[in-house]
């Protein structure tokens, strides 16, 4: 089970793992805080965590995730929306998508975020071609 990536033009097939690797990786490349703080959802490290006043954790992450977004200014507000949208159904407009490409599109890899076997294994290159066509064809891409 897993999810299918559309732009107008192109279309990827990922696990939920593979999104989130993806995901992952596209934080990585925005900013070291905002990697840090993204993949703490996955890594168990909010078990460690003490919040003041045993504030409930995903509160606490919420205030943290407008925090960064306000320490940026705003500039990743976007590729922010992208990280924490629905995993299982949902889209970014063009300009979110304009956003997330010029955080990625210097960057390629050689993972496998798809279904390895498979002739069509999403790669980064067909994300980045993806996200460009959500872009430049002003339609978005949406997931589901």
């Amino acid at each position: 089970m897993g999810l299918t990536i559309n732009s107008k033009n192109h279309s990827i097939d990922l696990s939920y793992s593979g999104f989130y690797r993806l995901r992952k990786k596209v934080a990585k490349l925005t900013k070291p805080d905002i990697y840090e703080h993204y993949k703490m959802l996955n890594d168990g490290s909010y078990a460690l965590i003490k919040i003041k006043g045993n504030e409930d954790f995903f509160a606490w992450y919420d205030r943290k995730i407008e925090e960064l977004d306000k320490k940026y200014d705003g500039k990743y507000s976007e590729v922010l929306e992208f990280l924490y949208t629905s995993d299982c159904n949902g889209e970014m407009d063009a300009e979110h998508c304009k956003s997330v490409y010029e955080i990625i599109k210097d960057y390629d890899d050689d993972i496998c975020y798809g279904y390895r076997g498979r002739s069509d294994c999403a790669m980064f290159k067909d994300f980045k071609q993806l996200i460009k066509d959500g872009a430049d064809t002003r339609t978005g891409i949406e997931w589901y």
